[in-house]
């Protein structure tokens, strides 16, 4: 099963989501793609939509490596396996977190300067992204998301990983996930279409006007 777009796996996770409408949810994208993917989902739970920034660490390709990821903050979460299976040095980590980091930062600045972060303190967070193939940037984003003293985290993703999937959700208080692989190589492969999303993109959907529960087409 192919899913012919972000739009769509959105709609899709949303029918799942609908037991939410009326939890003063908060559905955050985790990444650009993310971000088109919970547009869907606010949409039909009539909820506030944000970005959840974090910046991958890593190694150079081709293809580049996942060996962690930062978070707003500064936190660092990282892939030991990955770091081992590769033999990266101590000093390269930290190149590379602080290349991840100075990334961020960058992010923060094109984001944060127009758009004011959602209060999600207290609240229900529905995390969404377009997929999980390593589960480390889930993984920081759920840190992240704890420290800020969330009530509950709903991590709800299209596709993921089955061993990702085991270990995210005991990390998380509900996990939705429409399609589980035993190897998940490339979230892209699970689309028909998969393109880039622009920054003014999703910058067009954080300031778009909050709107009132839809349906979504079955």
């Amino acid at each position: 099963m192919r899913f012919r777009d972000r739009r769509e796996a959105g709609e899709r996770l949303a029918l799942r989501l609908r037991p939410l409408r009326g939890d003063r949810a908060v559905v955050l994208g985790l990444s650009e793609g993310g971000l088109v993917v919970a547009g869907e989902i606010a949409d039909v739970l009539g909820a506030p939509l944000d970005i959840l920034l974090t910046g991958r660490i890593e190694a150079a390709g081709p293809p580049p490596t996942t060996l962690g990821a930062v978070g707003e903050g500064g936190l660092a979460v990282w892939d030991h396996d990955a770091i081992r299976r590769f033999d990266i040095e101590a000093g390269e980590l930290t190149r590379l977190a602080d290349e991840a980091r100075a990334g961020l930062a960058r992010q923060i600045t094109g984001y944060r300067g127009t758009v004011v972060p959602a209060a999600i303190a207290g609240r229900t967070v529905v995390l969404a992204d377009d997929g999980a193939a390593t589960g480390t940037t889930a993984h920081t984003a759920i840190r992240v998301l704890r420290a800020r003293q969330v009530r509950r985290i709903v991590l709800a993703v299209p596709v993921a990983q089955a061993d990702v999937v085991d270990r995210l959700a005991r990390e998380v208080d509900q996990f939705v996930c429409l399609r589980t692989l035993p190897w998940l190589h490339a979230v892209g492969n699970s689309y028909r279409k998969f393109p880039a999303v622009a920054d003014t993109e999703a910058l067009e959907l954080l300031h778009r006007e909050p709107r009132l529960p839809t349906e979504v087409r079955r």
